[in-house]
């Protein structure tokens, strides 16, 4: 009993000591907290000053870029502003060009009342009605005050450089003019620490007057609002004033309200003589600590801790205990993802070792040799997409997955699809069909790389999860989008495979997910594809939806809305013929006959290869003949081959016959060929693909079509490469040289540099510049290489070629004055389409 006593004098001590203790120290930290806050309110207004001006310095850095691009090429006002609107990152940025004389132009943007209007004018404006801040041109950040965006009416700032156009045969200057919002600007300025959530941020040139303007400001100039509300000394007003613009420091000032405020102020070191104001209320600084609350609090936290102490302490003990057994799971389940990380990984590892090991015994076996290169490409690939699902993955926790938008083909995005869906499902024989409805646009403008992993991630586990002779379906199809300057692309894939329970479906999304099932532990998986590919359809603000069934199968439904390219191919029309289609797959022959009949052509189906041959046979005895005829590769009753072969024996050895499937041609084409088939399509049938494929059976002209086999384009290209991997260099000048162009290497970005410096003209066609290189990188290089005096040697087009392959990478490359960007590993096909793309681009700089 004396003990309880005892413990009781000694905690009511405590307490009273405490209580104490917290009284007096609140009273003598009052004052020095205050002192403590407002030095710190000044050093957190330096740090904006900071964070503003490398704002500031980087967007008139891309101001600039664009500058020089422009000015190294000898383009009209009409190229430069298509030049930029193709380089534009932020998406409610734009820029103005307008001739200094007139201050007329162009705007990357259309006006907010008609967005096909891209006239601009800042005649009214006097050129925001202060034209001295343009007349610094690289020694300063050229940045206006606020002023109205004369396009849309918004609130903006700009930053400029100087630009000579081609205006008819003589160059004019011009100003360029990179257009942001005041809430661009604003977005940076959130202050880091919660007790200063209400400070409002303004800036003042060397005269007072606002830059931009906080709302608790009034009147058109600072000095004028001070002078006011608060007191001041006339003959010391105007040192005090200089002080402000020219120091950093801070002061206490009343606003309209009569309140105190703490004002701090710095300089801007790069906009000539403005100055940052920092203003908030000195009662929002929170460091009165003489609070009878917080004296309150802790007495009540003391007498609970004294009566409930034990039961405190086994509450955080059962805590700590659930925390520690939460740590343990966490770990063990990334021992797990290290653990079948490792499998998944070493597995094509090994395929890749044992077939190379195998290729090399049997070099002279040339069948045995491609037939082990085919698997190792096979393996290659399905290590590549586990690391990119890893690197995806990351990217999707941190926030940091983007977008990179360029013009593509969506005939060759479903090409792709069929491509490399056609290994596994030979494999397992699955019946695949591919449809597609009313596919009028070709050419879209979206990020490819991220719609074809979408795709390609939910084909792939349909196929996967598949059993051998089991169904898989891809439906795709065109709609009219709510968005202007989309179309809607609904993209549906359905299989009869081992579906997935509802308890699964609820996490499915969730990174590492997968079912539990004795069926599907041999099937290959990180278990990221669903969530990598919901982040990315969320990303392109689109939906996706899943219909599963357990032993019955799955369907995904994914809809995007997808912004139409500018580029389109001409009207596509053929002449009046007839032409039969046999298929046993009604949904395909109601859309093939629609898409031949959009050609011009007249259509006839046939549902059977026995029907085709009555109907061809019905035709020749009326002397009526078909000018085309196209047959499937499996239909019921007898297979397209068989018809096709008794259709030139018993009657017509010349009518063109095209053959068509959904899978893939290796196995059946030399029989075919021997048959009499005149050539084959690969399922879905686009527009353009028949149109191209009709055209050349017919020996006619078809209308831009690229190269196919045919590279005599590229002969007399010579490319200097910056690589400082000896095996890469191998590798690219091999492949290159497969193709008839020459290359030359540069071991690292000074060596490029160095034989640019000395290059003749037209020596190289275009350098390829890898990015991580000893001594100068790539980037470095670059810039470098823009700023060399000859015009050809400043002006040759540089390709990033660099594993460094995220969104952030390419606008770097970009950035640096690079024209494209291509990412490791390899993809030759994308190297000779950037070469052609080059070329291309030259001649039209000649004309």
């Amino acid at each position: 009993m004396m003990k309880r006593i005892w413990i009781i004098i000694v905690n009511v001590f405590i307490m009273l000591m405490m209580m104490l203790f917290v009284i007096i120290f609140s009273n003598a930290e009052t004052k020095e907290n205050t002192k403590r806050q407002i030095e710190h309110f000044e050093n957190t207004t330096i740090s904006m000053e900071l964070v503003t001006e490398n704002y500031l310095e980087g967007e008139q850095r891309i101001c600039d870029v664009w500058a020089r691009y422009i000015n190294s090429q000898e383009m009209t006002m009409e190229d430069a502003i298509s030049f930029i609107r193709v380089s534009h990152v932020l998406a409610n940025a734009s820029a103005h060009i307008v001739f200094e004389d007139s201050l007329v132009g162009l705007s990357t943007r259309g006006r907010a009342s008609s967005p096909t209007d891209y006239s601009v004018s800042y005649e009214r404006l006097g050129l925001l009605n202060d034209d001295s801040w343009i007349y610094g041109m690289g020694e300063s950040i050229n940045i206006s005050r606020a002023y109205t965006n004369p396009v849309n009416g918004e609130q903006s700032i700009a930053f400029c450089n100087f630009i000579n156009l081609k205006d008819g045969l003589d160059m004019k200057r011009a100003i360029l003019l990179r257009v942001l919002p005041i809430s661009e600007l604003k977005e940076k300025w959130s202050f880091p620490q919660e007790e200063f959530v209400n400070a409002e941020l303004s800036i003042i040139d060397g005269d007072g007057d606002y830059i931009i303007k906080g709302h608790s400001f009034k009147n058109s100039s600072f000095f004028e609002f001070y002078r006011s509300y608060n007191s001041i000394d006339p003959q010391e007003s105007d040192s005090f004033f200089k002080g402000i613009t020219s120091k950093t420091g801070s002061f206490i000032m009343l606003n309209s309200r009569g309140e105190e405020c703490i004002l701090s102020y710095t300089p801007f070191a790069q906009t000539g003589g403005w100055t940052l104001l920092s203003f908030m209320p000195l009662k929002d600084l929170n460091v009165n600590t003489e609070n009878w609350l917080l004296i309150g609090f802790v007495s009540i936290g003391l007498i609970i801790l004294f009566v409930f102490d034990l039961v405190v302490m086994l509450y955080f003990n059962k805590k700590l205990q659930i925390t520690a057994r939460e740590a343990r799971t966490a770990s063990k389940a990334k021992t797990d993802f290290l653990s079948t990380m490792s499998h998944d990984i070493r597995t094509p590892m090994n395929a890749i070792i044992g077939l190379t090991t195998i290729a090399q015994k049997n070099i002279d076996d040339k069948k045995s040799v491609s037939d082990a290169l085919h698997k190792i490409t096979l393996a290659s690939n399905h290590l590549l997409t586990l690391i990119n699902d890893i690197l995806d993955i990351s990217k999707v926790e941190s926030g940091k997955l983007n977008l990179s938008p360029q013009t593509f083909s969506i005939v060759l995005t479903a090409e792709n699809l069929m491509n490399l869906s056609q290994p596994l499902i030979k494999a397992k024989n699955i019946d695949f069909s591919f449809h597609i409805s009313r596919i009028e646009k070709e050419y879209l403008y979206a990020d490819q790389l991220r719609l074809n992993q979408i795709y390609i991630n939910i084909l792939s586990n349909a196929i996967k999860y598949t059993e051998p002779y089991g169904k898989v379906s891809v439906d795709l199809k065109e709609e009219e989008s709510n968005k202007e300057g989309c179309i809607k692309l609904t993209y549906r894939v359905s299989d009869t495979g081992i579906g997935m329970s509802k308890s699964f479906m609820e996490t499915m999304y969730q990174p590492f997910s997968r079912q539990t099932d004795s069926r599907i532990n041999s099937i290959q998986g990180t278990g990221l594809g669903l969530a990598i590919t919901k982040q990315m359809v969320d990303l392109m603000e689109g939906t996706i939806e899943c219909e599963s069934e357990e032993g019955k199968g799955t369907t995904f439904t994914v809809v995007l809305d997808i912004p139409l390219s500018d580029y389109q191919r001409g009207e596509m029309k053929l002449e009046a013929l007839d032409v039969l289609i046999a298929d046993d797959d009604e949904v395909l022959l109601e859309t093939a006959k629609d898409t031949l009949s959009s050609l011009g052509l007249n259509v006839e189906e046939a549902r059977s290869g026995l029907e085709a041959i009555g109907m061809i046979k019905h035709r020749h005895e009326l002397a009526k003949g078909y000018n085309i005829v196209i047959i499937d590769l499996k239909m019921p009753d007898i297979d397209g081959i068989e018809t096709i072969r008794r259709i030139r024996a018993e009657i017509d050895s010349d009518t063109p016959i095209l053959l068509i499937s959904a899978y893939e041609w290796q196995d059946v084409e030399r029989e075919a060929k021997e048959a009499g088939v005149n050539g084959f399509l690969s399922k879905p049938l686009f527009k353009s693909t028949l149109y191209d494929k009709i055209n050349e059976i017919l020996g006619t002209e078809a209308k831009a079509v690229e190269p196919d086999g045919d590279y005599s384009d590229l002969e007399g290209v010579n490319v200097l490469i910056a690589e400082d991997y000896d095996i890469n260099w191998e590798i690219i000048s091999a492949l290159l040289s497969m193709y008839g162009i020459t290359a030359e290497r540069a071991e690292n970005g000074k060596v490029c540099l160095e034989k640019m410096k000395a290059a003749k003209p037209n020596e190289y066609t275009l350098i390829f510049m890898d990015i991580q290189m000893p001594e100068m990188n790539g980037l470095d290089a670059t810039r470098e290489i823009r700023k060399l005096e000859d015009k050809y040697q400043s002006s040759i087009p540089i390709i990033a070629m660099t594993a460094d392959a995220f969104s952030e990478n390419v606008t770097e490359c970009l950035n640096a004055g690079m024209n494209g960007h291509i990412a490791k590993p390899v993809d030759i096909k994308l190297v000779i389409k950037e070469i052609r793309r080059i070329k291309e681009e030259a001649k039209k700089w000649k004309r």
